[in-house]
């Protein structure tokens, strides 16, 4: 895991992936600035927050938008993965994996149905945390698992349907479960470095055509 993690960090600003690099900042941006003026005006509408209020009550609703921002930021950047995964794979393929043949490509129609599952799982999962905000450190906990395992989950199985049939990627996620989700926590925990965050997609992609080719070849060699 912590070779993947290594190799994707070498390859991050290499020619190939910077223009792609870019553009997900710049929507990942987007996202936050998004996420940021959606949960200000859902406070403000839902507790009668005045947008001039002062004193400790206008300090703890911008506290709490910062909050709840940062921590849905992750739910709405990874909508738009299937967008930079299979270019980023083909570059991280060809600089370390060039024995291989070319892959077939991400199926479009498989990806999207993947991506959506895992966006209405991982909004509902996320929705229905804030319930433990009554209790921050079981919360952050509790968001640090759930995320990991969404994470994993979903950048493992859009990485394997490049090479696997869905049926097959799944297959191989499911018996590969633990190290998936752990590689999945590792992704999470570097949502809390803010420019790390704004680059997940790209660098999660990356991490996780490494650990696909390691948990496979794994397989294969038994």
């Amino acid at each position: 895991m912590l070779r993947a993690l290594s190799l994707a960090f070498a390859q991050l600003f290499t020619g190939p992936i910077l223009m792609v690099l870019g553009a997900c900042t710049m929507l990942s941006i987007a996202c936050f600035v998004g996420v940021w003026y959606g949960v200000d005006w859902a406070i403000a509408s839902w507790f009668e927050v005045d947008e001039e209020a002062t004193g400790w009550l206008g300090w703890l609703s911008g506290f709490a938008t910062l909050v709840l921002a940062y921590f849905l930021f992750p739910v709405i950047s990874t909508a738009f993965v299937t967008l930079f995964l299979d270019r980023v794979a083909r570059v991280v393929e060809k600089q370390h994996y060039p024995h291989l043949p070319p892959a077939k490509g991400l199926p479009f129609m498989a990806s999207l149905v993947v991506t959506a599952r895992f966006l209405v799982v991982l909004i509902t999962a996320n929705a229905l945390l804030l319930a433990l905000l009554l209790f921050p450190p079981v919360y952050a906990v509790a968001w640090f698992v759930v995320n990991g395992w969404l994470l994993g989950r979903e950048y493992f199985e859009l990485v394997a349907m490049r090479r696997l049939s869905p049926a097959d990627a799944d297959s191989l996620r499911k018996r590969q479960g633990l190290p998936t989700f752990l590689t999945g926590v590792m992704l999470t925990l570097l949502l809390i470095v803010p420019l790390l965050a704004l680059i997940l997609p790209v660098l999660a992609t990356a991490v996780m055509v490494h650990r696909f080719h390691e948990l496979h070849g794994t397989e294969l060699d038994r």
